[in-house]
């Protein structure tokens, strides 16, 4: 029976590092966006082709093409393409109310549609332009592996591009903090932006949100927008769900033109048992809620692609004016963002250090009116010269920071963690070779082995026992 059950044991261990080597390996490639950003972000890529594929989050023919749809975008679309700067591949999910418009415009009459066409013709067309402007498409059905989707890429770029293509040898980076600091130090930081303060904050800004004084028929657009920020970027992924529910089901918990529903309050954004009450590094006097609220925003602002930048700033504000309870403190945030000009044009490291200079302005602000009340304050500018020694080593000497310094310790500090930082965000090419293991293969390799090496104790232990019954 022992024999058996270890026979047992080992079967499925070994079948779920299978499972888990094979489904891990399904990046998601495919960006997706929505109504708001559909036209700028389409009329800054600088790839020549778009495809656009129209789904809705809840049929089942756009689960089962997903995968397929993953698999080719991931050979033309960031972080590592195999064909690069051919084919941006997005996908707009027709199921969220603020969608709705433009999946109308695109006639959409089953899921999933894709849509195919030079940049800057799909980012201002619609299904009644088709035959004039190069725009084409085609039912997912048509379509319905990586397969057929590839080649039917290859005829409208004239390619015989295979899925067996091999990538192109990554080049390895060093992020440009560790070519500033000295030997020995490797910009690693003991208090990394915590998910649990982070979370904490959202639930909160949730329940402010939904007070009767904020819930303004007005704030809508602002709501609508914040959300879409969340359901994107927030680091958590029960408050990114939490936020796609929402909008799913916008039209029956707030109507247009009509005050928000009940069943709107009581909905939990992050899930259940949030807010919790308590804060883990926001903890302290005149920290907390405001704390974590910067938190929030720029563990946002760092996952944010470049053609969102202009939309991320603006849902920030609009959160600031319309939800956020301190006047004075709204007050402020608005003079010293209202001087902004918000060009379309604005990229993720625009609002990186945009939310970073605001943030130290509202802190010398609050600083100076603590020491005049209280004779001192204990704020200072962030990132501290103890963290981020780069940071204040000024190449030119015109400012007191150095902004490059600053914006990598942000990706860092703020989410971009390890090899993602060293691929996606770094500029010194080095001679050095490094193997970077991807989590899904230590995962499944850790559970292979672990199986390999229960089997053979049991051979072992199985051979032992048929030589003592031989003797």
């Amino acid at each position: 029976m022992a024999g058996e059950s270890l026979r047992w044991w080992v079967g499925i261990l070994l079948f779920v590092g299978a499972i888990v080597s094979t489904q891990s390996m399904q990046d998601e490639c495919a960006v997706e966006i929505y109504e708001k950003i559909f036209k700028p972000a389409l009329g800054q890529i600088k790839n020549p082709y778009v495809l656009v594929e129209f789904f809705a989050s809840w049929s089942p023919p756009s689960k089962e093409f997903k995968p397929h749809y993953d698999r080719v975008a991931c050979m033309f679309n960031e972080p590592d393409p195999v064909h690069a700067n051919e084919v941006f591949v997005t996908k707009v999910d027709c199921a969220l109310e603020s969608n709705k418009m433009l999946c109308a415009r695109f006639d959409i009459q089953s899921y999933p549609t894709l849509y195919w066409g030079p940049s800057e013709v799909v980012a201002s067309g619609s299904a009644f332009s088709k035959e004039d402007s190069g725009l084409q498409s085609v039912s997912g059905s048509a379509v319905s592996t990586a397969e057929d989707l590839l080649q039917w890429i290859n005829k409208r770029l004239n390619k015989k591009y295979s899925l067996t293509d091999a990538k192109p040898e990554p080049e390895i980076h060093k992020p440009i903090l560790e070519m500033k600091q000295s030997p020995g130090v490797y910009g690693i930081w003991k208090n990394p932006a915590t998910l649990h303060d982070v979370e904490e904050a959202t639930a909160q800004a949730f329940s402010y949100m939904m007070d009767e004084k904020m819930m303004r028929s007005s704030s809508r657009g602002s709501f609508i927008q914040f959300m879409h920020l969340l359901e994107r970027h927030h680091p958590s992924e029960r408050c990114r769900k939490g936020s796609a529910k929402i909008l799913q089901n916008l039209v029956e918990f707030w109507p247009l033109r009509q005050p928000p529903r009940s069943v709107l309050k009581k909905q939990q954004l992050c899930g259940p048992g949030l807010p919790r009450g308590f804060w883990d590094s926001c903890d302290g006097v005149g920290r907390g809620y405001s704390c974590g609220l910067w938190m929030l925003f720029h563990s946002l602002t760092v996952r944010v692609e470049d053609f969102e930048g202009s939309f991320a700033l603006t849902a920030i504000e609009a959160f600031v004016d319309d939800f956020y309870k301190c006047d004075h403190c709204r007050n402020q945030f608005r003079n010293m963002t209202s001087r902004i000009t918000h060009e379309s044009t604005s990229t993720k490291k625009d609002v990186v250090l945009w939310l970073w200079r605001t943030h130290n302005k509202v802190t010398e602000l609050v600083a100076r009116e603590e020491s005049r009340v209280k004779g001192h304050s204990p704020r200072k500018l962030w990132p501290p010269e103890n963290e981020c020694p780069p940071c204040r080593d000024i190449p030119n000497g015109d400012s007191e920071w150095d902004e490059e310094a600053v914006y990598y310790f942000l990706l860092e500090f703020y989410g971009l963690k390890g090899a993602e930082l060293q691929y996606r965000y770094s500029k010194v090419v080095t001679s050095e070779k490094s193997v970077v293991v991807p989590y899904w293969a230590a995962v499944s390799i850790g559970l292979a082995s672990l199986g390999c090496a229960m089997a053979t104790c049991y051979s072992r232990v199985h051979k032992l026992k048929f030589k003592y019954r031989l003797a």
